[in-house]
């Protein structure tokens, strides 16, 4: 039996999920030739906070705990990977964004 908790936590996840989406979509579409280098990089990093999300999301799914299992973490578990994911990205640990950004400055001469 579905609680409300959960059904909200499955609206708020794919809210969360198409919203980031439909951001980071928004971002690449809006980068041309006359884009500045920030904007372009903040696309990237959009694209790379986006991808780490997912990787959080999947490698949690792979183990239990009873921390993921409070009612507050299931309703507010998605924004928390989002601002874990935000965090990483922003690091530039990953340099998935740095790679990005290179490659579309030297194959579109932006």
């Amino acid at each position: 039996m579905s609680s409300i908790l959960d059904v909200s936590s499955l609206y708020n996840s794919y809210n969360i999920t198409s919203s980031k989406s439909s951001s980071l979509q928004s971002d690449l579409k809006n980068v041309n030739d006359k884009s500045s280098d920030d904007e372009l990089m903040n696309a990237c990093k959009g694209f790379e906070s986006y991808f780490v999300q997912k990787i959080i999301e999947q490698a949690k799914k792979t183990v239990k705990s009873e921390d993921d299992q409070g009612e507050y973490m299931q309703y507010f578990g998605d924004t928390l990977n989002q601002t874990y994911a935000d965090i990483i990205a922003d690091s530039g640990s990953v340099g998935l964004a740095k790679q990005l950004y290179d490659s579309m400055k030297s194959t579109y001469n932006l």
